[in-house]
């Protein structure tokens, strides 16, 4: 049996991080803890949900190559760790994932797109599903909501990861997601609740309840 627990300097990486600015110096001062720790805890850990994950989805697949995010966005330290779980043959930047991401207060989890050129062609397709079958829709939000599972607004790096919940227009919920310009559904427990915690089960079990709308907006059996 896997078994995920972030330590303690794991898990103030980010929140470290956030009080010198995301400096690249600090980066460097702490990065083993990074590559050391979270990049191969994340590793594991999303090897082995895509794995239990493939039983209900078989075209899921792990590459800790393209599906890993880089410590680094657009030369500074990034802001969070990231990993994602998509499909064979596409990337976290061309498909919906399955993701797992840890910002300085929060460890988030759930599944996500968004619209921009590489993903336009799933987006539309999201899109387009909810707006034909919104009853539908909403009825698998409402049964995720009462899980404590949400449809949430996009957030900016510098925010907090607590789930921000998405205030939609239930006849048109479509149209909410696209001015939105992400489509998350996700949920997020504090990172000061997780020290000594084994996180797989906890990911996974949500992950579980994720699949009937991860294959009813992508149309898979």
């Amino acid at each position: 049996m896997t078994e995920i627990i972030l330590s303690k300097q794991a898990l103030s990486f980010y929140s470290k991080l956030r009080e010198k600015n995301y400096d690249t110096d600090s980066y460097n001062a702490m990065k083993s803890i990074y590559h050391d720790e979270i990049k191969k805890k994340f590793g594991e850990l999303l090897e082995h949900l895509s794995e239990m994950l493939s039983v209900a989805i078989p075209q899921l697949d792990f590459d800790m190559d393209d599906d890993l995010g880089s410590p680094f966005v657009h030369g500074h330290a990034a802001k969070y760790a990231w990993g994602a779980i998509t499909r064979r043959g596409r990337t976290k930047h061309t498909d919906l994932q399955f993701y797992v991401a840890m910002r300085f207060d929060y460890l988030r989890f759930g599944i996500y797109t968004k619209n921009e050129k590489k993903t336009i062609p799933i987006f539309g397709k999201i899109y387009r599903k909810i707006m034909n079958n919104n009853n539908e829709f909403l009825s698998l939000i409402d049964n995720l909501e009462s899980e404590g599972i949400f449809l949430t607004s996009n957030i900016t790096d510098d925010e907090s990861g607590k789930p921000k919940l998405m205030k939609f227009n239930r006849k048109y919920a479509s149209e909410s997601i696209f001015q939105d310009g992400t489509f998350n559904v996700m949920t997020g427990i504090p990172v000061a609740e997780l020290a000594e915690v084994d996180i797989a089960p906890i990911i996974m079990d949500i992950f579980n309840k994720l699949i009937p709308i991860y294959k009813f907006v992508l149309n898979l059996d």
